[in-house]
């Protein structure tokens, strides 16, 4: 005769871990496993390891009612756990000690210590099933911190055959997990992670503040002391932003002179076009002082062709000199062009023999000194010669 289904069986078959419920198939059972998770800061479990990879039983045994006396989790179980989930709408739950089991036999509350969504669901090969984004719940939270709980037990049911789970039930927190080697619930530290070198947040504060030059006298901060400090560091931005608006100045010149560079027809002088500016000022020297030589031969030849003309008398050759050295040959030539040769001062008294050495024309004949001194001052030899012979 069958042994009747009560809810106190039920309570033994899931703490035992291996026992059929009367309420499922001849070939099914559920059984309650401890396993490891992590916490953040927040209260939430990214993901929550509920299920080892693999081969796996408890430590006293279980399951014995399984052909390889182990349950096993791969790629098909995940896919009846998932497909079972599916089905779901409300969210799986965690309690602590499945107390959700033992409630209506000892009477006592079974609060839940967290929650996640059935979709939430993940299977990693080699590693195991994952829950996804538990949400603890505060008491569930001091209590992992406090370091009171540390592991996950799932409750599931399985296929007797294959040992195969097929159904998550929901889970809990536990200090007795029946599979060794799982990670612990770790809550991660609500703090920054800091580095003890020895010195206290009071001696790093004076630290930071004696690099703005702030010296803090005894062992508390003043508001003068942050006062300085937000000078210090209002200061230290106002020169940041100048360094910034000149170095973007200097790029902008950078940049301007590279177009210049650019545009330019020729990268180089042309020495046919342009000359050493000394070599100029040599020239320009040079021709100076050849204009002043040659302006005032030209007086000197304008003022003697002058007199053998009978244009001007010997008391005015120092006047109309210096006019020539002042105003120039042309407005010499000007003045004497307009007089008229005076007959008693052109008269010869007495003829000369022509000299040796004359061209055909009379003329004497030039050195090679005299024709370079002709050539200089612009005149034509024949001219040259003729202003020769008549100062001779």
């Amino acid at each position: 005769m069958k042994k009747p289904f009560t809810k106190q069986s039920l309570l033994e078959t899931t703490i035992g871990l291996a026992v059929l419920s009367a309420s499922k198939p001849a070939d099914l059972g559920f059984a309650a496993c401890r396993f490891a998770s992590e916490i953040n800061e927040q209260g939430i479990s990214e993901r929550v390891m509920v299920m080892p990879d693999g081969y796996f039983k408890s430590h006293d045994g279980r399951p014995f009612d399984v052909p390889a006396n182990a349950w096993l989790l791969d790629q098909d179980a995940f896919e009846l756990l998932k497909s079972t989930a599916s089905t779901r709408t409300n969210d799986y739950h965690f309690d602590y000690e499945h107390q959700t089991l033992h409630a209506e036999e000892n009477g006592k509350p079974a609060p839940a210590s967290g929650w996640f969504n059935p979709s939430d669901l993940e299977y990693v090969p080699g590693e195991g099933l994952y829950a996804l984004n538990v949400r603890w719940t505060p008491s569930a939270r001091t209590h992992l911190k406090n370091d009171e709980y540390r592991f996950i037990s799932p409750v599931f049911h399985y296929d007797k055959q294959t040992g195969r789970p097929t159904k998550l039930r929901h889970f809990a927190l536990t200090n007795d997990p029946a599979v060794d080697g799982m990670d612990k619930v770790a809550v991660l530290k609500t703090s920054q992670t800091h580095v003890n070198n020895g010195d206290t947040p009071m001696n790093a504060a004076q630290k930071l503040l004696s690099l703005l030059g702030i010296t803090v006298d005894g062992d508390k901060i003043t508001d003068a002391d942050y006062t300085q400090a937000t000078t210090a560091l209002t200061a230290l931005k106002a020169k940041a932003d100048e360094a910034d608006s000149l170095t973007t100045q200097l790029s902008n010149a950078n940049d301007a002179v590279a177009a210049l560079k650019a545009n330019s027809p020729d990268s180089e002088v042309n020495l046919a076009k342009y000359v050493p500016v000394e070599t100029y000022n040599a020239l320009h020297t040079e021709m100076v002082a050849l204009k002043s030589t040659s302006d005032t031969q030209t007086v000197e030849q304008e003022i003697s062709k002058a007199k053998q003309d009978g244009r001007i008398i010997a008391s005015e050759v120092e006047y109309l000199t210096s006019l020539g050295n002042q105003q120039g040959v042309v407005a010499l030539k000007a003045v004497l062009d307009a007089r008229s040769p005076i007959a008693s001062l052109t008269a010869q008294q007495t003829t000369h023999a022509p000299k040796p050495e004359q061209d055909k024309d009379g003329l004497a004949a030039l050195t090679a000194e005299d024709k370079y001194a002709a050539d200089q001052l612009g005149l034509s030899h024949a001219a040259y010669a003729k202003a020769k012979q008549e100062q001779n």
